[in-house]
């Protein structure tokens, strides 16, 4: 009985890995291809420096760091609030009524901390 054989570009996950980085389709890899086979991860890591510069400069300093911690932890806060006063009064948060103890003016909020970043899961520590 004949077997057909399978290539192993066809099978081995490591060929396949080398395939699709090599873009070029060259057989070889350079350190730019090497570099941007993680495209998802870069995507990431900008869309987090760019969350960090607040002054959008270029350039994200220690303070520009730090503040944007800061008001994460304060969106934190308010969202721990929120959910905390709904658990204990068990009240309907449709109702207007529901929000009259929390702050008036929340987008001002929500533009310091707008963008991909604001959502902790995102954030690679």
């Amino acid at each position: 009985m004949d077997i057909t054989p399978i290539p192993i570009d066809k099978t081995d996950p490591n060929v396949k890995e080398f395939q699709r980085i090599d873009t070029n389709k060259d057989d070889q890899l350079t350190f730019t291809e090497f570099i941007l086979s993680d495209r998802p991860f870069l995507e990431h890591q900008s869309r987090r420096f760019h969350g960090f510069d607040l002054n959008e400069d270029g350039v994200v300093t220690k303070n520009e760091y730090e503040e944007y911690f800061k008001k994460l932890e304060k969106h934190k806060r308010r969202s721990d609030q929120f959910f905390s006063k709904f658990n204990r009064e068990r009240r309907d948060p449709f109702q207007a009524s529901f929000f009259d103890s929390f702050p008036k003016n929340p987008q001002e909020e929500s533009r310091e901390l707008s963008g991909p970043m604001h959502n902790p899961s995102m954030v690679l520590l």
